[in-house]
């Protein structure tokens, strides 16, 4: 600060001379002009400093985070290799790069990480099943598709439990729920080191606009296969068809459905927001991911390694949760200034939500024996009407 302020009274010293020379020479215009943008400069630089020393709370978090990590520079070099499922120079994969950028950077080059072309090693079952196995050391899996190979977790989504980013911020990603994922997970040989995302689920279709129970009664939509989710849209009167996620296109332009339900971004990857007239932001269904590593690859680090893992992980995580939310406001605003599609935001405390939160309530005693009983108490309690 010191040095910025000399700098500044020494261009408002040049400044006087300089005014003071060209009033001697009769040329008053030329001094104002003068004056001018040398209060240009200075308020360019003052902003310059400014921004230089402004940083977001995010940035001053993973700072404040890395500066406290051990050191890790003298520790035995550990391998790994991660992958996901989405093809292509999508935010997933520009993830993967900043999380092996960060684990060798924070681990002073002991932690060397390579990425496996995203979906060579099959979907997100086989990947977890590789990872409890631990031929597959590192992956970013959605919870969805770590539940199918392990089972258990389903109760972590269930529909209108969580319905905004505040309660995903606080529930899922840095409260109880995140927590009970990381311990079920830890009981199947599934280390989870930090959580991602995949977003809301939404629903797009072809036929017409969805703002009433009326509108979707009797609507084929594509659904995975997830229980949850298939309950859900037969409780409202939709038809749900369980159909690959490679086969959805097809589906959709065959006229087999009539929409198809995911989040936006990956309905965009998937080529289906092109086919797609009307779509309905219901916001129903969380669906989270998570960075997760086998034991043997967790365990073959020393603790300075894990703690400098951890602290890569969550930064790439936290990158991953904050880019999926742009992208999806980004692929709605475009869509919808282009004409190619119309959006309708379901209110909170509308008929129409009240009535769809109503019907996915009543499923919850449903799930009662398949998941731990004070689990459910604890989300009757959380999130219930």
């Amino acid at each position: 600060m010191r040095k910025q302020t000399g700098t500044r009274i020494a261009s408002m010293l040049l400044a006087g001379m300089m005014m003071t020379s060209l009033a001697a020479c009769g040329g008053s215009a030329a001094a104002t002009t003068a004056a001018a943008a040398d209060s240009k400069a200075e308020s360019k630089a003052e902003t310059a400093a400014e921004a230089a020393e402004s940083k977001s709370e995010e940035t001053k978090a993973a700072d404040a985070g890395s500066a406290s990590l051990p050191d890790a520079s003298g520790d035995p070099q550990v391998t790994f290799q991660v992958t996901n499922t989405h093809a292509g120079a999508q935010i997933q994969d520009k993830t993967m790069d900043m999380l092996i950028e960060l684990a060798d950077k924070y681990s002073g080059g002991t932690i060397k990480g390579t990425k496996i072309e995203a979906g060579s090693l099959g979907g997100e079952r086989e990947e977890t099943e590789m990872i409890q196995l631990g031929t597959l050391e590192c992956g970013l899996i959605s919870d969805m598709g770590i539940d199918s190979a392990i089972g258990g977790l389903g109760w972590a989504w269930l529909p209108y439990m969580l319905t905004d980013y505040d309660q995903v911020d606080q529930y899922y990603i840095n409260g109880w729920i995140g927590e009970e994922l990381t311990k079920q997970m830890a009981a199947q040989g599934i280390v989870r080191v930090a959580a991602t995302e995949n977003a809301f689920r939404e629903c797009g279709n072809v036929k017409k606009a969805i703002k009433s129970m009326d509108d979707i009664n009797g609507m084929k939509i594509r659904v995975p296969e997830t229980q949850a989710v298939q309950d859900f849209y037969t409780t409202i009167g939709a038809i749900p068809a369980a159909i690959a996620t490679s086969e959805t296109l097809a589906a959709l332009e065959q006229g087999t459905v009539d929409g198809v339900d995911n989040s936006i971004s990956n309905m965009d990857s998937m080529g289906v927001m092109e086919r797609l007239k009307y779509i309905t932001i219901m916001n129903y269904m969380y669906s989270g991911a998570s960075i997760v590593t086998s034991e043997d690859f967790w365990n073959g680090m020393t603790e300075a390694q894990q703690a400098c893992f951890k602290q890569a992980a969550t930064e790439a995580g936290a990158y991953m949760r904050k880019e999926m939310r742009a992208a999806t406001d980004k692929i709605l605003k475009e869509g919808q200034k282009n004409g190619s599609f119309e959006v309708y935001e379901v209110e909170k405390g509308s008929d129409f939500y009240n009535a769809l939160k109503e019907k996915a309530v009543a499923l919850w005693d449903s799930y009662s024996k398949q998941y731990d009983a004070s689990i459910i108490e604890k989300i009757k309690k959380d999130f219930s009407v």
